[in-house]
């Protein structure tokens, strides 16, 4: 086909051609809405991420007593949250949920709630003697029912299972880290206090000038021994 026969194709069929490229632009375009419209979706959700809290309901035992345990709440989320609300509840209403849920409530803000609870922030319940009434304690199942908002008045509702037969035979081995190394630290700074008040005192050896001036005529004396023997 020459260039003569391309033109004449073109004149021929431009009207067909134009509705073609026309309708690419047209396909292009609705794409290029579609990918603008998902990434202002993506911007909006990151920048509610952002300010969004969240909030972490578990039970710990304590580090060197593991027959104690606490509640420990934390707002894992990256905003504040405002007007917690706590509800705690039994799965089956036995006694050692009930228990439990009179222990753990001791703590006032499980009760009355917060106000405030910035973005880290730990906050811990009282504490109940896992020993005491162990059997219906280690089969207990709480609900803990948490209402809070974020700071763009946005409501969040979450039900937290606690599920207590997971400490069932947990143990711990030795001191933990950081207790052994305050009880050094304690131990130094009373050794400290005693050198400094004088509660207790250094034993020190002392070596004066006389004790020198023996000892080197000492070994003057061995020297001329030596030398008058050979």
């Amino acid at each position: 086909m020459t260039f003569a026969d391309t033109v004449n194709f073109l004149n021929q069929n431009a009207g067909v051609l134009s509705t073609v490229f026309s309708g690419i632009v047209m396909l292009a375009t609705v794409i290029y809405a579609i990918l603008t419209a998902s990434l202002v979706t993506e911007t909006r959700h990151m920048r509610e991420v952002q300010t969004e809290p969240k909030m972490e309901v578990i039970a710990i035992p304590h580090e060197e007593l593991v027959s104690i345990v606490t509640l420990r709440v934390k707002n894992i989320g990256l905003g504040p949250a405002y007007n917690v609300s706590f509800t705690l509840r039994g799965e089956s209403q036995t006694t050692g949920e009930n228990e439990l849920i009179q222990d753990f409530s001791k703590s006032q803000f499980l009760s009355k709630g917060l106000r405030y609870l910035g973005p880290g922030q730990v906050l811990q319940s009282g504490f109940t003697q896992m020993t005491k009434n162990f059997a219906e304690k280690i089969s207990a199942k709480l609900i803990v029912d948490v209402a809070y908002k974020s700071a763009n008045e946005k409501s969040y509702k979450d039900s937290i299972p606690i599920y207590f037969e997971e400490f069932e035979g947990y143990a711990t081995i030795g001191t933990p880290p950081l207790h052994a190394m305050a009880d050094s630290l304690e131990k130094i700074e009373r050794n400290i206090d005693h050198l400094a008040t004088g509660f207790r005192r250094l034993r020190v050896d002392m070596y004066s000038e006389a004790d020198r001036s023996r000892e080197r005529e000492e070994w003057d004396e061995r020297h001329s021994a030596t030398t008058k023997s050979t």
